[in-house]
């Protein structure tokens, strides 16, 4: 294998290897070689405590012989390894029982790939020196401690920037290339509390473009913020409120609705949304797309993992199911057309009124700041879930909230759903701002 660590050493690696897998006589294959680096500095009292870097290369292999399939991953590119590789890859694949709906993506969705800038990647990244990202752990941790106050016990920062890049291969012709970086910024604080708890809180941001990551101040104080925010905490009482999720945290609640969307949910009869598509299942306000050409998103791509072209899927319109996410296994066992099998950067559509606007308009209800523990039923939709956040009375943030439950069905839940503010959070794939929901069951005291 020649040099692993350039695009034309991948690029090598992944054909030489589909070579060597279709002259043992398998028939299709999907090749991936990456490569990627990830460098973190964490500080704690003032100093580094760990300081972090890895590099890794990586080859990939699908491997498709009459309805036979296997995955499987190896790290060592050199030579002779991949050679032992590939033979015992084969042999893993050969001893596989046969599946009618098991082979390579359908070429035919390969075409239609647009050929857009995306983005993705900073050369800044990879110039980062030591001393620059010390200087940022360090100074989001002294931000964090200066607004904690007298209550700090500990906090900590970490710095972290990674880079990547990969060619994928398939033998019926397609072709994909990606190279992308990320910076990101990370802060905990813990506090002690006039009970015996010890308040705890984090914050966190991230970009594609290391210019476009917050300032050290912000993070270190968000994550002082979030930890104040639970100094004094209680119950409430038990009933039917309103209940705002914070932008932040409704990742845990829609991605509950959003794996009912799944082939893989779907074929097994573990969704709620079954035949539901086209039908209403929320609210008007409940709309969603997931759109995978966002300049710098977290989860651009121009195609996915199967080689489909990617392309712009509403989810919800209106509250109307729009799609599915199926890929081309589940779409073959359940006689649908595939779309895509994952998710790129999910869109909920804002609304106008910020945060405090949207508190201003409560009565009576409960600011969800983060989930604990719970569960939910994929086939009924029941759920019941741990939450902590801040009691809202009277249009006014009153008092910090521990040890509440929220319960009910996913399918009753979105249709509550009663206002959207314009908070959207920037720092994941889920885009999403402030959500409303009206007489939600809220169990306390």
């Amino acid at each position: 294998m020649s040099d692993s660590t350039t695009k034309s050493g991948l690029r090598h690696t992944a054909q030489a290897a589909m070579t060597g897998a279709l002259r043992r006589g398998v028939k299709d294959v999907k090749a991936v070689a990456a490569l990627g680096r990830s460098v973190s500095v964490m500080y704690r009292k003032g100093r580094p405590e760990r300081v972090e870097e890895a590099t890794q290369r990586s080859l990939s292999l699908s491997l498709y012989i009459d309805g036979k399939f296997t995955s499987c991953q190896t790290n060592d590119l050199r030579g002779s390894a991949v050679e032992a590789f590939l033979d015992r890859a084969v042999a893993m694949c050969e001893a596989m029982n046969p599946d009618p709906c098991r082979f390579i993506t359908d070429s035919n969705l390969y075409e239609g790939r647009k050929n857009l800038e995306l983005d993705l990647w900073d050369s800044t990244v990879q110039e980062t020196s030591p001393a620059d990202r010390h200087a940022f752990a360090a100074a989001v941790e002294e931000a964090a401690v200066r607004a904690a106050g007298a209550r700090l016990i500990s906090a900590q920062a970490t710095y972290q920037d990674d880079d990547g890049e990969s060619i994928q291969l398939h033998s019926n012709g397609f072709e994909g290339e990606r190279r992308s970086t990320q910076a990101w910024a990370f802060a905990e604080v813990s506090l002690t509390d006039d009970n015996d708890r010890r308040p705890e809180g984090s914050d966190v941001a991230g970009a594609r473009y290391r210019s476009d990551l917050a300032l050290p101040k912000a993070v270190g104080e968000g994550a002082a913020q979030s930890a104040l925010e639970k100094v004094g905490a209680r119950r409430m009482e038990t009933g039917k409120r309103a209940l705002i999720v914070e932008a932040r945290t409704v990742g845990r609640l829609l991605g509950q609705l959003l794996g009912a969307t799944s082939g893989r949910a779907l074929q097994q009869r573990q969704s709620i949304l079954e035949g539901k598509l086209g039908l209403s299942v929320g609210s008007e306000l409940l709309d969603i797309v997931d759109d995978p050409f966002l300049v710098r998103g977290f989860g651009s791509r121009l195609s996915d993992a199967e080689g489909i072209s990617a392309k712009v899927l509403p989810v919800f319109n209106k509250g109307v199911l729009a799609s599915y996410f199926i890929d081309t296994y589940y779409g073959r066992k359940m006689g649908m057309a595939p779309t895509t099998g994952s998710r790129s950067n999910l869109i909920v559509t804002p609304g106008t009124a910020s945060l405090d606007e949207l508190i201003s308009h409560v009565a009576d209800g409960l600011l969800v700041r983060g989930f604990i523990g719970g569960s939910s039923n994929a086939v009924t939709g029941d759920f019941s879930l741990g939450v902590y956040g801040t009691r809202i009375e009277s249009g006014v943030a009153t008092y910090p909230v521990v040890e509440a439950n929220i319960s009910g069905c996913h399918l009753d839940l979105w249709q509550r759903l009663v206002a959207v503010g314009s908070d959207v959070y920037p720092y994941s794939s889920l885009l999403s701002p402030s959500l409303v929901f009206e007489d939600v069951q809220i169990a306390g005291t």
